[in-house]
């Protein structure tokens, strides 16, 4: 019963005032306050107790069930009204009237007279409240519980498994242990004894047919299928195999190099060039072994000394040169050497190099001399004068040594070339007795090209191709190389481009340019552009024919690359006075350039292209396209062009090539019907090419469907004329000239597919031939099947672009387009994962999430996708800031934690040792608005800064970012620097003297 008779059970109605007084005093007769003085009667037999119980139930629940209390109904309210917070227990009343009835009846004691009670209670200090009040039936807040109340929809055990599994396995809380992973052990017992078992399958047929490839398929098992104990151990019984296998083949390249990689997993390398230096004493011709050791002198921090270095190069190329080593081995080292050089902060010495090379294999113009072309004076007084004023600047002496280095390192790069020795500073002076001992003549003076285009690169020319790299030995790239932001600038010519990140990704670009550059991030840039210019002018005019167009084409992309930044940097808009300047100075070349120039189709297309991106789809553009065809037409007319017993379709590459060029920027522009005409005159009539009646468009008509039909036949039949003409000419490889150059079955291809798709109502019937295309060029070994699946992709892809930019297509939704383009674009990463292209229309998708993209790539990261990731982060971070105004803290943390585990992936050398992307990463953890409490921004950009240097410990540009990054280890950099021997402008006792005066 209550304690309060007004809010009790009963209903005062209903009950006489006998059974009101007795029930309401009930609670006296308690056991609890029975004196324990008196003695209790003798209890009631079994029986009788239990008929009066249950007599007492149903008289209960008889009552229940015909008046129901007041006190239920308020109760149930409230139970309605806060059903989730609190449930009220069931039969709670009941429980406490039975058990207080029992009391009463199983009590021996006789009840005292109302009178008595009523006495009793007053003399107590007890309060019977006898009438209720509404008040106390509803709660205005019930507060949550301290802790939560746990809902479980099944009576089995928190944690337990579901249906069919035992009890005993449970779910963890932080981890899984399910029946699958109890299987798992077993499975990997099993595992582990088929893994001997084919071991020892393997040492038996090594026994009876003991060949080299046997011994690398054991070798890649045992690599594959590590021992479950230490790395370490796997290593050593790793190399234990390749020794093995050594003593058996010991002039087999491959099973060297497998031997050069064990080594330096399991001894230090002080053993590890001993280990090398003992296998040079044996064989002084081998290429393998001069370039390991050079990389594991290099890439060591305590071993890595500029001199010393530079003398283990000079041995090498001296060495391998007089052992007559092919001109790529030569190239590809010299290429090496340089590139050092420049990384170390040497570019007098660089330059020195590279002057001495081209005077002795290319031509007398590029000799040395007071005129030469990589000199520089003893004074620039523009130099002086900045230097002044960061003298008195005030600043702190650690921020005026950067300021100083940086500003002579952007102006010092060429050598000094003088009468008199130059005693401020001798560094400048290079003779050639300096550089005379990595510069060797080429055998073959055929090579002369593949050396200019390499000058180029150390000279930080970009080139869009990337199988430049991966198929030609003298262009092969090093994991280090890689280290110049310049490498992004092609993606400003791609006309499929998305060009609001413009303005990001030159952002980047400038970030992270190095002095000497031909970015506008320094002071002294346009000097080093005029070099980069005349250089190429020089040698436009040194060779002839095919090389002399490609060089004269590299120009044209510089050219196309500067107005793309300039753009970028000023909001999409390029002044009248640039464009003049361009003008004069891109027709100053065509007119001092070989006559065989002038009627290049392909130089013109590319002067098409810079007139497009200066100012549009104007009248200049048009005409430059048009008055290109009309000349080509009226040579062949004339018989002016020499064949030289090639086909008319071999003549005719290079029409195709400029068309298509044409038909892309009418695509982009939205000028379909027009592009869909060129197409057309192309294959039926060429004479009657012209893109002059821009404004006739909307009322031009379009091709009936048997001029359509007949236009798809031809170019199928000239597709399968090139597919034959490919399938005969088998695995020759291609030349330089043919990879910088377009391709006749690849130009077929496009035009095509191209037509097709665009007389066609949806994209299936083109992505079928290009799946036929591929199946035919499938195999990986040959280079030109390489070549044509790379160009392949490309158009691939471009059919996505072209269907986003024509409109929406019929037969496929948003999200099939978009999983057939992932599916596509994984294909192609995997065969050509630096292909810029690709990942520029990947990365740039607008259409793909964050994760999405983190998915694709994060299986195949290289240096220039973790490049293009940031940019797109930082887009998208800029995007959500101008929409919500919220914090860029997310993109902050995605770029953070993309360039981490990007750097410290040791076991993908491209992205550990790249000094590129620990600059960046080194610059984003400094630039941190709202870092995490209890985290010092400086104590972190300290630790990651010695991290890169022990992966790149000759990267002068490491030193100058960690001064400003971490400013607190600026006299222990400077003692590095002067340690390792980098190239130092300026001291900082050297400006503390300037400074006071």
């Amino acid at each position: 019963m209550s304690l309060f008779p007004a809010y009790g059970a009963e209903s005062n109605n209903a009950a006489t005032e006998g059974a009101k007084t007795s029930t309401e005093f009930s609670w006296l007769s308690n056991q609890s306050f029975i004196s324990f003085s008196n003695t209790n009667e003798e209890p009631k037999d079994d029986t009788s107790n239990a008929e009066e119980l249950d007599l007492n139930d149903a008289d209960r629940q008889t009552r229940d069930t015909q008046s129901p209390s007041k006190n239920d109904r308020p109760t149930k309210k409230r139970k309605k009204k806060h059903s989730k917070k609190h449930k009220k227990k069931r039969g709670k009343h009941r429980s406490e009237n039975a058990s207080s009835e029992q009391s009463e009846s199983s009590s021996g004691t006789p009840e005292p007279s109302g009178e008595q009670q009523c006495l009793r209670v007053s003399e107590a200090e007890y309060y019977t409240d006898v009438e209720p009040l509404k008040i106390y039936f509803t709660v205005e807040k019930l507060h949550r519980p301290a802790c939560p109340r746990y809902r479980l929809a099944t009576r089995r055990p928190l944690g337990s498994i579901g249906r069919g599994g035992p009890p005993e396995e449970r779910y963890k809380r932080y981890y899984r242990m399910s029946r699958k992973d109890v299987g798992k052990n077993a499975s990997t017992k099993e595992s582990q004894e088929e893994v001997l078992a084919r071991e020892e399958a393997l040492e038996r047929s090594l026994r009876t047919d003991e060949t080299v490839d046997k011994w690398i398929e054991f070798i890649r098992y045992r690599q594959e299928h590590p021992i479950a104990c230490d790395s370490y151990q796997n290593h050593k019984r790793e190399l234990s195999l390749v020794e093995r296998a050594r003593r058996h083949f010991p002039a087999d390249d491959r099973l060297l190099q497998l031997y050069l990689d064990a080594i330096v997993r399991v001894h230090p390398t002080d053993a590890v060039l001993d280990l090398i230096r003992r296998a040079i004493a044996k064989d002084e011709t081998n290429v393998t072994l001069w370039g390991a050791l050079i990389r594991n002198k290099q890439c060591a921090m305590a071993q890595c000394i500029v001199p010393d270095v530079l003398k283990l190069y000079e041995k090498s190329t001296r060495s391998l040169f007089m052992a007559r080593r092919s001109d790529e081995t030569m190239l590809q080292l010299f290429k090496n050497c340089a590139t050092f050089c420049r990384q170390a902060g040497l570019n007098e010495l660089m330059f020195g190099m590279v002057q001495l090379a081209l005077s002795m294999n290319v031509g007398g113009r590029f000799a040395s001399g007071s005129t030469a072309l990589f000199s520089s004076p003893e004074h620039f007084p523009q130099l002086i004068e900045y230097e002044e004023l960061i003298l008195k600047s005030g600043l702190p002496m650690n921020e005026i040594w950067l300021r100083v280095e940086l500003l002579r390192s952007a102006f010092q790069y060429l050598p000094f070339v003088g009468a008199s020795r130059l005693t401020s500073d001798p560094q400048r002076m290079v003779l050639n007795d300096d550089v005379v001992g990595f510069v060797y003549p080429l055998i073959n003076k055929r090579y002369s090209f593949e050396l200019t285009l390499t000058v180029l690169r150390l000279l930080k020319f970009p080139f869009a191709s990337c199988l430049l790299s991966e198929e030609l030995e003298c262009f092969r790239e090093e994991p280090y190389e890689s280290d110049c932001s310049e490498q992004l600038l092609p993606l400003l010519l791609d006309v499929y481009r998305n060009r609001t990140l413009d303005a990001e990704l030159y952002a980047l670009i400038k970030q992270l340019s190095v002095a000497p550059s031909y970015v506008g991030a320094n002071l002294a840039h346009e000097p080093y552009l005029q070099l980069v210019q005349q250089f190429l002018e020089l040698s436009i005019d040194n060779f002839p024919g095919a090389q002399s167009a490609i060089l004269l084409i590299l120009y044209l992309q510089l050219q196309r690359m500067l107005v793309g930044a300039e753009k970028a940097s000023s909001g999409g808009a390029f002044e009248e006075g640039n464009v003049k300047t361009v003008r004069a100075r891109v027709k100053n070349v065509l007119k001092h350039t070989h006559d065989s120039n002038r009627n290049n189709l392909l130089v013109y297309a590319e002067y098409g292209l810079l007139e497009h991106d200066m100012t549009g789809m104007g009248g200049a553009c048009r005409k430059i396209f048009t008055t290109s065809v009309q000349v080509y037409c009226s040579n062949r007319e004339e018989g002016e062009l020499n064949r030289n017993h090639l086909t008319d379709e071999e003549h005719d590459t290079d029409l195709f090539a400029l068309v298509l060029t044409m038909v892309d920027l009418l695509l982009v522009n939205g000028h379909k019907r027009e592009a869909v005409q060129a197409v057309t005159n192309l294959v039926h009539n060429p004479d009657k090419l012209s893109f002059n009646d821009s404004e006739q468009e909307t009322v031009m008509v379009s091709p009936p469907d048997t001029v359509k039909l007949s236009t798809l036949q031809k170019l199928s039949d000239r597709v399968n004329r090139g597919v034959r003409r490919e399938t005969e000419l088998g695995a020759t490889p291609l030349s330089v000239e043919q990879h910088l150059q377009p391709n006749g079955l690849i130009s077929s291809i496009k035009a095509y597919i191209l037509y097709l798709a665009l007389v066609r109502s949806s994209l299936s019937e083109a992505t079928k031939q290009l799946e036929t295309f591929l199946f035919l060029f499938n195999e990986p070994a040959n280079h030109r099947h390489r070549y044509l699946r790379n160009g392949i992709y490309q158009i691939y892809l471009q059919l996505f672009e072209i269907g986003r930019t024509c409109g929406n297509r019929e037969g496929s939704t948003q999200q099939e387009s978009i999983k057939t383009f992932l599916d596509v674009a994984d294909r192609t990463l995997r065969e050509f994962p630096s292909n810029l292209h690709t990942l520029r229309s990947i990365i740039f998708h607008p259409h793909l999430p964050w994760f999405r993209l983190r998915n694709e790539l994060g299986r195949r990261l290289t240096p220039k996708a973790v490049l293009l990731l940031v940019v797109a982060a930082r887009h998208r971070s800029s995007l959500v800031n101008q929409t919500e105004q919220t914090d860029e803290i997310p993109y902050k943390r995605r770029i953070l934690n993309l360039l981490s585990g990007a750097v410290k992936s040791s076991s993908v050398s491209s992205l550990h040792q790249n000094a590129l992307l620990w600059r960046l990463y080194l610059r984003e953890l400094f630039d941190q608005p709202n870092a995490p409490p209890g985290v010092s921004v400086l104590e972190q950009c300290r630790r990651t800064l010695y991290a890169a240097l022990e992966a790149c410990p000759w990267n002068k540009a490491l030193y100058l970012d960690g001064s400003s990054c971490a400013p607190q280890e600026l006299s222990a950099l400077l003692d590095l620097m002067m340690e390792k021997q980098l190239r130092v402008h300026a001291i900082p006792e050297e400006l503390a003297i300037l400074r006071d005066e």
